[in-house]
């Protein structure tokens, strides 16, 4: 549950976050709310990500489990819909704007809330509206639409779509969000939605000769797939012993003292720093990155059964790695300076956009 603690002193005063949990959780066959994520249940993870931005929190469906002396829940009055969730949660507020939230997501963003938060001028809802369509469900309402609610209630008029035609509303795009918003916006609706998210990402690992500039290639390809909203982890493959940790720094200290795993954590990323004899297998490697990137990108790897795309200057006169000594068939695609006759795609080493759109239609749509 959220405590008194976890709240940020600089959240809003004049918002109440408010949690949807009252559905029947009918197509995931158990209680969303109460799936954990990384030891943390749902309703967990939406009440800590609202409690960043809103001083007071509240729940919206008669689930007195998750309520709290810090989250008071109250019972819908029209149960059966998402409209009659919005009149519970604007019905029971005393706050000028309402922040809503589902209970089934599992990474909600702070950052997201944030910038919602700031668009509420001059208009009665604030929503994000992306290539999926719009998301009422995460998204700012203004008090003063209460009495539309209820109107349309009694009219039998349950679709918010109803409401929202009638509503000044700001919707944001895709350009407007900020990175990362496609897991933000990812709720679990049904078994196999938990199980994808449980599974593997998909991994693409880029090879080249010496001096190709694949390291060149692989940061543009993790900038304009962050640019789209995917969250992407990166893998570096070091064939020679490396150094991460620094001389003299603290952790440097413990590793020294014999600690073999050292880690520093912060409000905004953490680091571990593990020392082996053996080198971990990649699918020992995976799991660390499992439910946490959309897609992982990875730079190496050459002998293995990977996807590769590879780098391929003309300058250098050398021939393509994976087309060269042998025929490696787990090549996927070559970015490359000069169109090339191959019987894989061939884009162009200094424009990744097309390159991008292959990687998304290929292992991520």
């Amino acid at each position: 549950m959220l405590n008194s603690h976890n709240a940020n002193p600089e959240a809003n005063s004049d918002v109440t976050g408010v949690i949807f949990a009252g559905g029947k959780s009918a197509r995931m066959g158990r209680d969303k709310a109460a799936m954990c994520i990384d030891s943390q249940s749902l309703f967990q993870r939406v009440s800590l990500a609202l409690g960043q931005v809103c001083r007071q929190l509240q729940i919206a469906g008669e689930r007195p489990d998750l309520a709290s002396a810090e989250i008071q829940a109250f019972a819908d009055t029209h149960p059966g819909s998402a409209l009659g969730g919005l009149h519970n949660a604007l019905s029971n507020t005393t706050t000028e704007w309402i922040l809503v939230l589902p209970c089934d997501l599992p990474y909600p963003s702070p950052q997201l809330l944030q910038v919602l938060l700031a668009q509420r001028n001059g208009v009665q809802a604030v929503i994000p509206r992306t290539c999926y369509g719009a998301e009422p469900l995460i998204a700012c309402y203004h008090r003063s639409i209460l009495p539309l609610v209820e109107k349309l209630i009694t009219q039998g008029k349950l679709r918010l779509t109803e409401l929202l035609d009638r509503l000044q509303v700001c919707y944001l795009g895709e350009p407007d969000l900020p990175a990362g918003w496609r897991r933000a916006l990812t709720n679990l609706n049904r078994p196999q939605d938990l199980e994808r998210l449980q599974s593997p990402p998909p991994v693409v690992t880029l090879v080249a000769r010496s001096g190709t500039g694949k390291t060149t290639l692989l940061v543009k390809l993790i900038a304009e797939l962050t640019a789209r909203g995917w969250t992407v982890g990166a893998l570096k493959h070091d064939a020679h012993k490396f150094e991460i940790d620094h001389e003299g720094k603290d952790s440097w200290k413990m590793a020294a003292a014999g600690a073999a795993v050292t880690a520093i954590s912060s409000p905004a990323k953490t680091a571990l720093i593990q020392r082996h004899e053996l080198e971990p297998q990649f699918d020992q490697l995976l799991q660390l990155f499992i439910g946490k990137v959309d897609i992982l990108l990875t730079e190496g790897f050459k002998r293995s059964s990977l996807p590769k795309i590879e780098a391929h200057r003309t300058e250098l006169a050398q021939p393509l790695f994976c087309r060269g000594e042998f025929d490696d068939p787990s090549l996927i695609a070559v970015a490359s300076n000069a169109s090339l006759q191959l019987d894989v795609p061939c884009f162009d080493l200094n424009d990744p956009l097309k390159l991008v759109e292959f990687i998304e239609e290929r292992f991520l749509k």
